[in-house]
């Protein structure tokens, strides 16, 4: 859903409704967070990759540099370079606090704004972003709270649309299919794909481009619905809000992209029923 994206909107106020799609991870290591991101930054049509440590605010965004007549130009970041693709970034809890800040502006409204060294400028970000992370121990510890183990400050993590926790819990079941699959993989040197990545590309490609599906009467109640009664879950006065008009947004993009991998016109019954079930398993 994510490599496809919802629809994009723009008000007659000038208003922008973005259509990008934000995905977190956070697991225990080895479980195939890196490779997740790689893949898609390998499959996306546009896609930039980038990690953690190595990664500073103005990396992201955009950095001022003096050019040889000593005057000065912006040079575009990670997330300006990756406008209407992906940008995958890794170990997003490695990254210093003051340089994840960068992040905030990009994620929702989708611009990057730059007062430095007298250059005023807004430049667009409209990428989707799917970043992963580890645990705040190391390991998620099974007998504390989870969300306390989310090393991640709450105006980010309230950003991301989807937020996929993956613990990685031993099953004899489980654990033999996965070393069968490894071995396998070592031994012939090969992948058995559903659809070729060269198709799957071009696929993309042209939904994005071609592809504005709108939402029908049944769609929307299925869509209020689970936010009316999903917010009034809690009846004590004082308990926390268990979402907000954010995800809201987030399932009307995650429907709208349901529809678009069909390259249907209309958002049906079915891919609203499809973004509430996500959005309840991320909950």
């Amino acid at each position: 859903l994510q490599l496809f994206g919802g629809a994009a909107k723009q008000l007659e106020d000038e208003t922008k409704l973005r259509g990008d799609i934000h995905i977190l991870i956070v697991g225990d290591p080895g479980i195939g967070k890196s490779q997740i991101l790689k893949y898609v930054s390998r499959l996306a049509p546009r896609s930039i990759y980038t990690s953690g440590k190595g990664t500073s605010g103005a990396g992201l965004t955009a950095a001022a540099v003096r050019d040889e007549l000593g005057g000065w130009s912006l040079e575009a970041g990670a997330l300006v370079l990756g406008d209407q693709g992906n940008v995958c970034v890794d170990e997003l809890d490695k990254m210093r606090s003051e340089d994840r800040s960068a992040l905030h502006e990009a994620l929702e409204q989708q611009t990057v704004s730059i007062a430095k060294a007298g250059i005023m400028a807004t430049l667009n970000t409209r990428c989707s972003v799917l970043a992963a992370a580890n645990p705040k121990f190391g390991r998620f510890d099974r007998y504390k709270v989870l969300a306390e183990q989310i090393d991640l400050p709450a105006p980010i993590i309230s950003r991301f649309d989807l937020i996929f926790v993956i613990e990685d819990k031993p099953s004899r079941e489980g654990d033999s299919k996965l070393a069968e699959h490894i071995l396998k993989i070592h031994k012939e040197n090969t992948v058995d794909y559903e659809i070729e990545p060269e198709l799957l590309r071009k696929y993309i490609a042209y939904a994005r481009k071609n592809v504005n599906p709108q939402l029908t009467d049944e769609a929307n109640e299925i869509l209020r619905e689970f936010y009316v009664n999903t917010r009034n879950s809690n009846p004590e006065e004082q308990g926390a809000v268990p979402i907000t008009a954010r995800q809201l947004e987030a399932i009307i993009r995650l429907s709208e992209a349901s529809a678009k991998i069909k390259l249907k016109d209309y958002v049906e019954k079915e891919d609203a029923e499809k973004a509430v079930r996500l959005q309840m398993a991320c909950l």
